[in-house]
């Protein structure tokens, strides 16, 4: 079951990164190998909860679904900021729609992180309700609800760490606002606070399933 979650895991790496061969633009070709690689890698981790807790195919199967859509955002703040980079564009407007387009980008990343967070976190719910039922009956072992856990706190850190990793993120992002608005770019200011308005509440949304996460785990604490 080890090797079979391993190669998942190199497979998904492998082929993604052939694909990114071919995006000329170096820092989207960056920017997609590296969050190509946090979904590799996430994925990796799932298919090896799946094969340690499952030991079965269709389990180390589930486990790399649920990897895939919480290692994605982990790639994202891979490489220099894009508000980092003012110098390297031709003119101001540019660097600013860089801004903007890249927190556009990144609220969408966050809207899938999300989505799948949400569906995995309510398939847990449910398998970690009927595995407390059957605890009390003592219908299933301590180890078996133990293992459970893991795969929740997995999911907790991951949501926490990417919850970090955002909001250092948009601080930079405001900064490019207030700089824009500073310059008299109004216009292109109001757009970038358009898209950090969309992320906070992404936040929000995670912040919201990371609480679900705790209070799951404390249902699986035996």
């Amino acid at each position: 079951m080890k090797k079979i979650a391993t190669a998942i895991a190199v497979c998904m790496i492998s082929a993604s990164l052939i694909g990114c061969a071919n995006i000329q633009n170096d820092s989207t070709r960056t920017k997609t190998e590296g969050t190509l690689v946090g979904a590799g890698v996430g994925a990796g981790v799932g298919a090896a909860l799946g094969a340690i807790f499952g030991g079965n195919t269709k389990s180390t199967l589930i486990g790399a679904a649920i990897g895939a859509g919480v290692g994605s955002l982990g790639g994202f703040f891979v490489g220099k900021h894009v508000a980092d980079k003012k110098s390297e564009y031709a003119s101001y407007e540019d660097w600013l729609d860089a801004c903007i387009s890249d927190t556009h980008n990144l609220n969408e990343e966050t809207r899938k992180y999300n989505a799948q967070l949400g569906k995995d976190i309510n398939a847990l719910d449910k398998e970690s309700a009927a595995l407390a039922a059957q605890y009390k009956k003592q219908a299933v072992s301590r180890d078996k609800m133990r293992a459970e856990l893991k795969k929740v706190q997995a999911l907790q850190k991951d949501s926490s760490d990417n919850i970090a990793n955002l909001q250092q993120d948009v601080q930079k992002r405001r900064q490019a606002s207030a700089d824009a608005k500073a310059h008299g770019n109004k216009g292109q200011a109001q757009k970038l606070d358009a898209e950090i308005a969309r992320l906070d509440k992404q936040i929000k949304e995670m912040k919201a399933y990371n609480k679900r996460l705790a209070n799951i785990s404390v249902r699986l604490a035996v």
